[in-house]
């Protein structure tokens, strides 16, 4: 595989699992040797800083990586160059770097030697960048990473989905501070590249700060649009057709499970994550349990049906929080309408296309991650798999169902999120600290 299929297909999954994002690249020179410098928050950084820059950027790596089978293809198709990390060789790593740049590469040097251990630029930083930028006469390239430190950060084993944003500064040209004496040289480089890497990383740390604030908040009492009329209508319906308290069980044990994770549940990010998304679970799950119970049919292909709208709301994780909630209780209210739509017009075709067309109208609208393959995706599932299951005009009442649940979150208050609910930081602050050190 060539280096540039690898990082197409490389390009292809973070932009899906991290909804990864560079901008700045053409600061990144097309020609000649540089150094490219940046924050180092996350085991994902040289991947990122590569992803969209046509050259390759030579990192330096551990060498004993180049002898592990598969491993050491993959590195070096990412463009590293091995490097003896024992006791007293960094001599030897530097002037490895230097010669690469002299040949016109470009070489990448995290100028922390380490990962972040706050999501922030650590105090000291080693003048590796700097020194070799200067000696060279070569351009020093400063990028910002901002999220991976949300989506792996050095005390976590795997990484999960998150917002990474990564941006290419304008070059800093070591000819400006070559007439100063040497180690004070270094210090007003170092200085820039900081200046420069921190304007937009720390509005993104605060944000990432407030939202990890936000995870540990109390869980909200049961929400009544969304979690608690389902419910509660959910049971008496099927009371009122069944007489069976069986039949009805499964509701009061969520309302159970929304007071036990109000008053007894811990706070954190997969407790919010799963009561977020409860609500339309439960109602979807539950509604397609009970059809055979109040004489109506069962949908047909229901774990195709559950893999669409799993895929439907995968994009929500990276939303804000108040949109997120906005498309769980819509979803819940369409499953509600398709089982109203059911009594009109039985049919075990209908949750095809109410619940998929929902999905399309509410990620259309509101412009959500994905959604120029999501809204297109689902809309043409709702229309064509419904046509090939046999379905005809007896599908009007389930399409309008969908779309009145489209219609009855855009003009119903949206509730609280139990989670982050706000957008990142601003792009740029003119302040370097934010508070953050103090």
């Amino acid at each position: 595989m060539t280096r540039d299929a690898f990082r197409a297909v490389l390009e292809a999954l973070f932009r899906v699992l991290f909804t990864y994002d560079c901008v700045g690249e053409e600061n990144v020179p097309a020609t000649g040797g540089a150094v490219v410098s940046a924050n180092h928050p996350s085991y994902l950084d040289p991947i990122l800083l590569s992803l969209q820059v046509k050259r390759p950027i030579r990192f330096m790596a551990w060498d004993a990586l180049f002898r592990v089978p598969v491993v050491g293809r993959l590195v070096r198709l990412l463009g590293a160059f091995p490097v003896d990390t024992r006791q007293g060789r960094g001599r030897a790593a530097y002037q490895s770097a230097k010669e690469l740049v002299e040949d016109g590469h470009l070489v990448g040097i995290f100028p922390e030697g380490k990962r972040s251990r706050s999501g922030w630029m650590e105090e000291d930083l080693r003048a590796g960048a700097a020194r070799l930028a200067l000696e060279t006469g070569a351009p020093l390239v400063p990028a910002t990473i901002r999220g991976a430190f949300r989506a792996w950060p050095y005390f976590r084993a795997l990484p999960e989905p998150a917002k990474i944003h990564v941006r290419y500064h304008e070059p800093i040209d070591p000819a400006a501070y070559r007439s100063m004496p040497e180690d004070d040289a270094v210090a007003a480089v170092l200085a820039e590249l900081r200046r420069r890497v921190e304007r937009t990383l720390l509005p993104g740390v605060k944000a990432d700060r407030k939202i990890d604030a936000l995870y540990g908040t109390p869980a909200p009492w049961p929400r009544l649009f969304s979690e608690a009329v389902p419910a509660l209508a959910l049971a008496l319906l099927v009371f009122w057709k069944t007489r069976s308290f069986a039949a009805v069980a499964p509701a009061y044990a969520y309302i159970g499970y929304l007071l036990l994770d109000l008053l007894v549940i811990p706070q954190r990010r997969l407790t919010k994550w799963i009561r977020n998304g409860s609500a339309a679970a439960f109602v979807v799950l539950y509604v397609g349990w009970a059809l055979p119970k109040l004489g109506l049919p069962p949908a047909i292909g229901r774990a195709a049906l559950l893999s669409v709208l799993a895929g439907a709301g995968f994009p929500y994780l990276y939303e804000r929080g108040r949109l997120a909630l906005a498309f769980v209780q819509g979803l819940a209210w369409a499953a509600l309408l398709e089982l109203g739509a059911q009594y009109l017009a039985p049919t075990a075709i209908g949750p095809h296309l109410a619940l998929p067309l929902f999905c399309a109208a509410f990620a259309w609208e509101e412009r959500t991650v994905f959604w120029s393959y999501a809204a297109p995706i689902l809309g043409a599932y709702a229309l064509a798999v419904p046509l090939w299951l046999g379905g005809g005009v007896a599908l009007l009442p389930h399409a309008i169902a969908g779309l009145v649940a489209w219609g009855f979150v855009r003009y119903l208050p949206r509730g609280s999120a139990s989670g982050p609910a706000a957008d990142e930081g601003p792009e740029e602050a003119p302040s370097s600290t934010l508070g953050l050190r103090d």
